[in-house]
């Protein structure tokens, strides 16, 4: 196979934010792994490998960005989803399987979430089923579930969105002007809702509505399960160390949910519904989107190293050249007080 690395122009911001972003996930999650690893309280028990783990998957989101550089665009009665540059800019089908990769791995941070929501439920009100988290084989199950998510989204842009001849006639002359590209040249996924062939106008929606019904399902869950350890934290009897510690957990996984909400979701959706309502949207596709979409993986570990008081210190501490030592020797006796508050 053929690879030739090629980059569509596409305007300033597309061009030179998605690699500064990636540069920065990279920056802050070695960090954030770092800090997670060495300054974690043992109250956190297994709870700080699945944060190291967050920091890990935020890498490998920011790694298949780059290798499958990703534009957007609107015309009329087509949203569609590109390979602007890369390694697999230059072949259709490969391209394809790479950027339904990429789409796939917005199910996958949604399945992340779900993973964290839960523990954090187990945690606080089944601290009976603790152990599981500790067990290969409910680890494994933990991991299947999230990877069968994606898959599931994956599925979704790859039987119901491949763009077609038909698709492509819609954007051929937009294409030529706006990019100076031929459009049945480029590695491309999309939907069509109008003017259109029945089939095309019905797959294009069972892909959408497939890929809505999963983020949607993860942003009602974790409001579920977040508002229940909320409600629970009001009444249930512990000592104002241990409540606080769940309490600041909650809120960095609320703040986790919301980031990719926020500027990966809704940015999203906004592209893919607004050709529905005959509304063109190509002028911020590529300026808010793909842009809000590249930055998301390096605000995510900032904002729980931001919020988590043992983590900004320890962040706080490293940025000052102190000795990791002295400042670990600082916490463990709150450690060990919390440890003991929470067994009694």
């Amino acid at each position: 196979m053929k690879f030739i690395l090629i980059r569509m122009y596409i305007n300033f911001f597309h061009h030179y934010l998605p690699p500064m972003f990636a540069t920065l996930s990279y920056i802050f999650n070695c960090i954030f792994i770092y800090v997670v690893l060495k300054f974690s309280r043992k109250t956190l028990g297994a709870y700080k490998y699945m944060l190291a783990c967050f920091g890990v998957f935020d890498i490998c989101y920011s790694t298949v960005d780059i290798l499958v550089g990703m534009g957007s665009h609107s015309e009329k009665n087509t949203f569609c989803v590109f390979v602007s540059h890369g390694l697999f800019s230059d072949n259709l089908k490969t391209g394809f399987y790479a950027l339904c990769v990429r789409c796939m791995f917005f199910s996958l941070s949604y399945g992340v979430l779900e993973i964290h929501f839960i523990y954090r439920y187990i945690a606080l009100i089944k601290p009976r089923f603790i152990p599981i988290f500790s067990d290969k084989k409910w680890i494994s199950l933990l991991v299947f579930l999230v990877f069968l998510q994606g898959f599931l989204w994956f599925i979704a842009v790859f039987e119901f969105l491949e763009a077609d001849d038909e698709m492509r006639s819609f954007l051929e002359i937009p294409f030529r002007n706006d990019y100076s590209v031929d459009i049945y040249k480029l590695p491309m996924l999309g939907s069509t809702y109008w003017g259109a062939s029945n089939w095309l106008i019905l797959r294009s929606l069972l892909g959408i509505f497939v890929c809505t019904v999963i983020s949607c399902f993860t942003i009602g869950f974790c409001c579920w399960v977040g508002w229940t350890i909320h409600s629970k934290l009001r009444t249930i009897e512990m000592s104002k160390t241990t409540k606080k510690m769940h309490r600041n957990l909650l809120t960095s996984l609320s703040i986790q949910t919301f980031i990719p909400f926020v500027i990966s979701y809704l940015p999203c959706v906004v592209c893919w519904t607004l050709p529905m309502l005959h509304i063109d949207s190509k002028g911020i596709n590529n300026s808010t989107a793909i842009i809000a979409v590249a930055a998301f993986p390096f605000i995510d570990p900032l904002a729980i190293l931001l919020l988590l008081p043992e983590y900004r210190a320890a962040l706080w501490n490293l940025l000052r050249f102190r000795n990791p030592a002295k400042f670990r020797a600082q916490i463990e006796p709150a450690s060990e007080t919390n440890r003991k508050s929470t067994a009694n």
